[in-house]
Order: C-alpha cells, then sequence, then structure tokens
C-alpha cells in the first residue's frame, strides 16, 4: 500500500504519583474506526511493578461489557472491552497501591501496554478483493460468493 497507515485504536496512558506508596494509571482509549463498525474483544494488559502490592480499578457507570482485574500472580492488569464501537472512547483509572516508596525505576517497570483486538468487516490498509476467477471448475467444488475482511492486531504495544 502506498497510503498512510492510521492505527484503529489511540491509547494515551497517564501515570501520576498520588503519594509515596500509590501510584494512579489512567488509560484514555479512542477507536479512531468509523462508527459503523466496532472492535470485539478487546484486550489491553499492563504489567505492574514487582512492588506492586495490589490494584483497584475503577470503570465509568456506564461500562457495560467491560472488565478490568489485577492478577497478582503475572503481576499484571487486564482491561477486557466485548464490544468497543467506532468513534468512541473508554477510560479506565486504575490505583497502584505499593510495598515500598515509589522510585523512577519503580515506575519504568509499568508497562508496555499491550493490546489485542479483532474488527470485523473492515480492513485498516484498504485493500480490497475487486474479483475472483477460478480457472479449473470442479462439479464437487461449489465456491461461496463473498469476502470477509477482518482486522486483527498481531504486535500493538504501547510503551509508557
Amino acid at each position: 500500500t502506498s497510503t498512510d497507515f492510521r492505527a484503529p485504536f489511540r491509547l494515551f496512558p497517564n501515570l501520576e504519583e498520588e503519594s509515596p506508596y500509590k501510584l494512579v494509571l489512567t488509560l484514555l482509549v479512542s477507536a479512531d474506526i468509523p462508527d459503523a463498525n466496532y472492535g470485539s474483544n478487546v484486550t489491553l494488559r499492563v504489567p505492574m511493578p514487582k512492588a506492586c502490592a495490589g490494584v483497584s480499578c475503577e470503570l465509568p457507570q456506564n461500562a457495560a461489557g467491560q472488565t478490568a482485574e489485577y492478577a497478582a500472580t503475572a503481576k499484571q492488569l487486564v482491561w477486557q472491552i466485548k464490544k468497543f464501537q467506532g468513534q468512541t472512547e473508554h477510560q479506565l483509572v486504575a490505583k497502584l497501591a505499593l510495598e515500598s516508596p515509589c522510585t523512577i525505576a519503580m515506575r519504568k517497570e509499568v508497562g508496555p501496554i499491550a493490546m489485542s483486538i479483532e474488527i470485523p468487516m473492515y480492513n485498516v490498509s484498504k485493500l480490497q478483493v475487486r474479483y475472483l476467477r477460478i480457472a479449473e471448475q470442479h462439479k464437487t467444488y461449489n465456491p461461496y460468493r463473498w469476502v470477509r475482511y477482518v482486522t486483527q492486531s498481531n504486535s500493538y504495544v504501547i510503551r509508557l
């Protein structure tokens, strides 16, 4: 392709120190796809520092189909959104409780954020199948006359 590529989702992370033993991570995700499309099974994974004692997550009131939980064994925050409509935004506020006072090295342990997405009937590259010709026709093979476009993330990583 020779056109400019725009990522279908944009992520705006913000990490602030509320107190020496508490960090606040705000994640704002924006869907830059048409409002007729949607992202399904959107998952964000955020590694937490080794000194993290616990994480409390705050989702907005209208967060239907969203879950956010902290996996203490993996030291990872997992935020899942079942259906992410195009041209909308979602926000998560996570408060990290630390076992020791926060340092610069500890702040660098947060992230990178990995995001996995699937967008049915949407093609980021704008490539299209205009026609398909089957050279050999067999009586036992009956082709279907439709094309399914799906955008999937392979390695979508955002550094803090």
